[in-house]
């Protein structure tokens, strides 16, 4: 079968910096692989290469003539006064094919005896089915209607906003929703980091939405659940080059370790090898058999040459969390609520946190699971309700906009700040090797560290401390797989007590063996991994809609319909719904739009 994409020994550079090098892989027609590899080994780069946003230094990538392209970047590349209904109807990469087309035709014609020429007829042929072709790419280009945009919750409202306005969730949604708009349509999505900024019920969307689909997709995303769920194959940047796996993400890490200790075997032979090599020269120069000496020498810078590849070197780092050894560090939340404006978050909230606990805070974006953590720590008071905590204990927070950072010190000091006197500096240095800020990065300022590399640091600062209570929101931001893996590790093992906001359900499942779902205004807690509770909240309708009524507060608009729900109405569900007009409703209800209304209502 021919390829759709065929990239032969790319090279690509930025500046004197070297990201590919005779990197080669191959996608096939509805094919679904999985782009992986450590933060900054390039695989945005490969990315911008497909969608022509950059050029290959040397080598090239080829596509099927007429491919049709589907593209989410990781970083949005819209301008941001922008209003989003033009970025939704934003001309698609064929559209731009044949409009360049065209344009070459048109000149063409435009030159003295073309019309003349032996090939005139098929040309003019050429011109009117690019015609025929571009009035419906763009058509299908416009996307302002698609119901994508009710699957994804995006609200009418959003379309007359300008780009730049838009929250981090927002702007995905709006950009995912124009990659995945009229799949049917296209041949091949690239998606980088499609899950970024997304709530559980949309990333589950989006799996259901890949996997149901016949267009190929190449997809890079920190989920694991996501790459095991959707890809077949694996494409690893590393070194410079591309390799490919077969299987999924769970497939592929298992085919690695094996490769990687067979390396590490075949390394160990070699190097026994020399080291028998030597002895015997050593053995003929005490005889003065210089003759053999010779041969063995030559034959040593043999093996040298042929000495097997080194594996690479992880880029993820070490935690080791140190537990406070003070009294009980348990806490207790009885009859919290809480509004934002005249919208409110929950109402009746109980939650108790008992030593040792690992637990994860779930629900919608919006639903309020960041309010609710500033509560639990003292950070914000709730309208009603209390909190027991204990006189004694020391609580952690790790905040998702990592706010306690000070922009203008430098690495070592904001390390240095953690302790009273504040530590030594050599200290200081040492324990930010360890997160891989080493050498004179030490002495780099804060603000101008990278996104990920603030992240890096602000989890660096927050563990150089001794706690009874750790809590963070959304604390795999920006870390690589590899390194979730660490963390989640390191909070298995943490002796004291844990209390987490995230949406990657398997640094979840790893981490936590209670997970609190905050949904219609409460939460409620359920045992086991987050598979597990995952599961038995859904069976126990507590996520779930059936039979549900909904009180309209703020205009909704369901694009699959092209209907809008206004202010006063009520939505009375029969059982009969789509799974889209349910993820509509659970949007809108997170967002304050709509509430669900009780029996007595």
């Amino acid at each position: 079968m021919e390829p759709i994409v065929a990239a032969r020994e790319v090279e690509k550079a930025y500046g004197s910096q070297s990201v590919l090098k005779d990197a080669s892989f191959l996608l096939h027609e509805g094919e679904k692989a999985a782009l992986v590899g450590a933060n900054g080994t390039g695989k945005s780069t490969i990315f911008r290469l497909l969608v022509g946003e950059l050029r290959p230094d040397l080598g090239n990538v080829a596509f099927r003539e007429g491919l049709r392209i589907g593209y989410l970047p990781q970083v949005p590349n819209v301008a941001a006064g922008t209003p989003v209904r033009e970025v939704l109807a934003s001309p698609t990469r064929e559209v731009l094919e044949l409009e360049r087309e065209a344009a070459a035709l048109e000149e063409w014609m435009g030159q003295p005896g073309a019309l003349d020429g032996r090939d005139a007829g098929e040309r003019m042929a050429r011109y009117e089915a690019i015609h025929a072709r571009l009035g419906t790419a763009k058509s299908k280009a416009d996307i302002g209607g698609d119901p994508i945009l009710s699957d994804l919750g995006v609200g009418e409202e959003l379309l007359e906003q300008h780009f730049g306005t838009l929250s981090g969730g927002e702007k995905s949604k709006v950009l995912l929703a124009r990659a995945l708009a009229n799949a049917k349509e296209k041949d091949l999505l690239l998606l980088d980091e499609p899950t970024n900024h997304m709530d559980i019920p949309t990333i589950e969307f989006i799996e259901e939405f890949l996997m149901g689909i016949d267009a190929a997709v190449l997809l890079a995303s920190h989920d694991k659940y996501l790459l095991d769920n959707v890809a077949g194959k694996v494409l690893e940047v590393e070194a410079r080059k591309v390799v490919e796996w077969t299987g999924n993400f769970s497939d592929y890490r298992g085919q690695k370790e094996a490769y990687l200790k067979a390396l590490e075997a075949k390394r160990k032979r070699h190097y026994d090898e020399v080291k028998r090599q030597l002895a015997i020269i050593e053995d003929f120069k005490a005889r003065k058999r210089w003759t053999q000496v010779r041969a063995r020498r030559i034959g040593i810078e043999r093996l040298e040459r042929d000495a097997p590849e080194e594996a690479a070197a992880s880029r993820a780092f070490r935690l080791v969390f140190q537990a406070a050894k003070a009294g009980r560090s348990a806490l207790r939340a009885e009859g919290l609520s809480m509004r934002f404006g005249e919208r409110l978050l929950f109402s009746d909230v109980n939650l108790e946190v008992e030593v040792g606990d690992k637990i994860g805070v779930v629900g919608p974006n919006g639903c309020g699971k960041t309010t609710l953590l500033e509560i639990l720590i003292g950070q914000r008071e709730p309208e009603a309700g209390r909190i027991e905590r204990g006189s004694k204990m020391r609580i952690g927070y790790f905040s998702q906009s990592q706010a306690e950072l000070a922009a203008d010190h430098v690495l070592v000091d904001e390390i240095r700040s953690v302790r009273t006197p504040p530590a030594p500096e050599a200290w200081a240095r040492g324990f930010l090797g360890r997160f891989g800020f080493g050498g004179d990065v030490a002495f780099k300022k804060v603000g101008d560290l990278s996104g990920g590399e603030r992240a890096r640091l602000a989890l660096a600062k927050f563990i150089a401390q001794d706690y009874h209570l750790l809590v963070l929101d959304e604390p795999t931001n920006h870390l690589d797989i590899d390194s979730q893996e660490i963390v989640a590790a390191a909070l298995r093992e943490y002796p004291g007590s844990v209390v987490l906001v995230s949406h990657n359900r398997s640094f979840l499942n790893e981490t936590c063996a209670k997970i609190a779902v905050l949904a219609h205004r409460t939460v409620r807690v359920f045992r086991g991994t987050f598979r597990d509770s995952w599961a038995a909240a859904k069976m126990a309708e507590f996520i779930g809609e059936e039979k549900a009524r909904y009180r309209v507060l703020r205009v909704v608009r369901d694009w699959e319909k092209r209907v809008s729900y206004h202010q006063g109405e009520v939505i009375a569900l029969t059982g009969a719904e789509t799974q889209a007009f349910l993820r509509l409703l659970r949007w809108a209800e997170a967002e304050g739009r709509v509430e669900r209304l009780d029996a007595t209502n």
